[in-house]
């Protein structure tokens, strides 16, 4: 089965009074349903290529493929989460999940229904008429993921999504991620910083190099099984395949 998402020698250079080349040839492929994480030094590349997947970007040279056609712009199968929720202030939890489907026109019976599945999957049920400055973070990002969920997408992209929580929150919303993604299997790509946190959710670990960004290799976790649980993270396994990321990190560097 071909891959549902191909980056082919795909390279960005921002254009400003002095052009910087952000990313250099990258080439990489995800499979329906896998989960992906994206490390490597601040910096790198690793949102721009996120936003290049997003279609909010385009190449500079390259192409994406995304279900084996060439990524011109934004789409409404391809969802995404950034670090800053973006959630409007204005609206209710409820109100902000269902933005996206206002957007697409859905029609009212299908956007309830959807808006309830999505709030009951985040475990925001009770907070429908909640306002964002009412929230903790993580419900906050709860909320944000809800609302990227609802449209269904096929291919879900988060950009450091927890970095701004605290440690035990955020293990919790890793936790909450896995869960979330067992219910629907999207293929996501997840930019990290934290090593551990990329090896705890991921089935590869792809690492990038410091600007201009380049792969400069990839780490499988598929010895690890699933579901995951924190109680792994005291294993062998685990650390030797952080240690495996962390090598990689090293000598790209």
């Amino acid at each position: 089965m071909p891959p549902i998402l191909s980056v082919q020698d795909v390279s960005y250079v921002f254009v400003d009074t002095h052009p910087v080349r952000a990313l250099d040839g990258i080439t990489l492929e995800a499979r329906s349903g896998e989960f992906i994480a994206l490390v490597g030094p601040s910096g790198c590349g690793k949102s721009t290529l996120l936003r290049l997947l997003a279609g909010l970007l385009r190449p500079t040279e390259g192409r994406i493929l995304f279900d084996g056609r060439v990524l011109r712009g934004p789409r409404p199968d391809i969802g995404l989460v950034f670090q800053e929720v973006n959630l409007l202030p204005w609206r209710t939890v409820e109100a902000n999940v269902r933005l996206p489907l206002e957007i697409l026109g859905t029609p009212r019976a299908e956007a309830d229904a959807r808006v309830r599945e999505m709030l009951d999957l985040v475990g925001l049920r009770g907070f429908e008429n909640a306002y964002p400055r009412q929230l903790s973070g993580g419900m906050q990002q709860r909320a944000a993921l809800a609302r990227a969920l609802v449209k269904l997408p096929r291919l879900l992209l988060l950009d450091e999504p927890f970095g701004a929580l605290d440690a035990l929150t955020r293990e919790r919303m890793n936790l909450e991620l896995l869960r979330i993604w067992a219910h629907h299997r999207q293929t996501t790509v997840m930019v990290t910083h934290s090593i551990q946190e990329a090896v705890f959710v991921a089935d590869r670990v792809w690492v990038m190099t410091p600007r201009p960004g380049r792969i400069a290799g990839s780490v499988s976790i598929a010895d690890l099984p699933r579901p995951r649980t924190l109680e792994m993270m005291a294993w062998p396994e685990f650390g030797r395949l952080t240690q495996a990321v962390r090598s990689l990190i090293q000598e790209a560097e």
